[in-house]
């Protein structure tokens, strides 16, 4: 068995390596990988890092194999190839567990691979990406969520989590307490013999309520009728700035505004709810809970792959001390991090404050991998609209292919 890479992670205890071939296991050591069980799905040249729900799966494994080997008085060698992408996975992987179960800082977790010359992540471009995040950005955007009660492990439900990623369920993703990103919903649904599946707005409606968002944010094109938010009780907020782009700072700070002003959650949306909607909810945090914009995009990337693309990931490096320094909404000056009891005053959510991933699959029952599970009957006609024309950007493809890889999940 050749070995590449050998760091002890946990003393005596738990140990990581980048192996050629299978290893054997031996009396002292219990060998496990995830390299086939957890893959990142890519857009284009992205790679990782893995989602919080692999994330969360891949410490359910860790601990079970730790509680096995404990018991046997052996070592776990938690091991993955020796590509250069499997290994940066794979030790994010790793210092996320040490973070979240073995009170580890990110710094602390991340001492041991700091010798290591590791690939930066990507993002979702089929282009040169100069802008550089490495898994210790990452890390430090966990510790820092997890500090202002974005995540625990407590609460945390990944049966959830992966049910609502899915396109034909909502493509939606909780950021912080204060914010839901998703996917824009269209006038009229549609499925297509290829499996192409575009929701509306009565789709969102009833999870919306549930869980008191009182605002959507929309930064794209009309794609539907606002009204339909509006007469559901929930407000709408018209930002459109174009595809790719960076928000002008008169739409900034207008979304900036509204968010604090809202006593609920919000979501947000563009076309694919990945660039536009990433930067304007990355800034709100920087400026709410002083996270760097490295830290934001690397938490926003471990919620919601593909987050923040391209000159958007210089943009944010841009706003960040104008962020820090902004001045304070007035509710936020008694406001200490995490404290979402005005985010999300719901029943569920006053019971459990830190939880932002609610398990309501038992409250609401939706069949996991159903595609109908979220579709409504609809026997009512809606008022004629008109969209408005809008040029193939980058969000309508990075939307096909998220079809294409939620069908197919392609190899790191």
């Amino acid at each position: 068995m050749e070995r590449v890479e050998w760091v002890e992670f946990v003393a005596g205890t738990v140990y990581y390596a980048a192996l050629r071939e299978v290893p054997r296991t031996n009396g002292d050591e219990i060998f496990f990988s995830v390299d086939r069980q957890l893959v990142y799905v890519n857009f284009y040249l992205d790679f990782g890092p893995l989602n919080l729900g692999q994330t969360f799966q891949f410490s359910q494994i860790l601990n079970r194999e730790l509680s096995k080997a404990k018991s046997m008085g052996k070592k776990i060698v938690f091991y993955s190839g020796v590509d250069g992408k499997r290994r940066t996975n794979a030790i994010c992987l790793l210092c996320c567990w040490g973070i979240l179960y073995n009170g580890m800082s990110a710094t602390q977790a991340y001492a041991s691979f700091n010798h290591m010359n590791l690939p930066t992540f990507h993002d979702a471009t089929p282009t040169i990406c100069l802008y550089k995040l490495t898994v210790l950005d990452c890390l430090k955007g966990l510790e820092k969520a997890v500090k202002c009660k974005f995540v625990a492990i407590e609460t945390f439900n990944v049966e959830e989590y992966q049910h609502y990623e899915q396109v034909e369920n909502g493509d939606l993703n909780w950021l912080s307490p204060k914010f839901i990103a998703f996917a824009g919903p269209h006038n009229e649904f549609k499925q297509t013999a290829e499996g192409y599946i575009s929701l509306t707005p009565e789709h969102y409606i009833p999870y919306f309520k549930k869980h008191n968002v009182t605002l959507v944010v929309r930064l794209n094109e009309k794609m539907y009728d606002r009204k339909r938010f509006l007469n559901a009780g929930i407000d709408h907020l018209e930002l459109f700035y174009p595809d790719g782009g960076n928000p002008p700072d008169d739409i900034l700070l207008q979304f900036i505004e509204a968010c604090e002003a809202t006593p609920g959650a919000v979501a947000v949306h563009c076309k694919a709810g990945l660039g536009r909607t990433g930067t304007c909810i990355g800034a709100y945090i920087m400026k709410h809970y002083k996270l760097t914009a490295k830290e934001c995009i690397g938490w926003l990337r471990l919620c919601r792959a593909g987050s923040v693309i391209g000159p958007q990931q210089q943009y944010m490096e841009s706003i960040e001390r104008r962020m820090w320094h902004a001045k304070r909404h007035l509710e936020d000056e008694i406001e200490e991090c995490g404290h979402v009891v005005q985010v999300s005053p719901c029943k569920t959510k006053q019971k459990s404050p830190n939880n932002i991933f609610t398990t309501i699959l038992q409250q609401v029952p939706a069949p996991k991998g159903n595609r109908a599970a979220m579709k409504l009957n609809l026997s009512y006609d809606f008022p004629t609209f008109q969209s408005e024309p809008s040029p193939k950007t980058q969000g309508d493809d990075l939307i096909e292919l998220k079809h294409g890889r939620m069908k197919s999940p392609g190899k790191p």
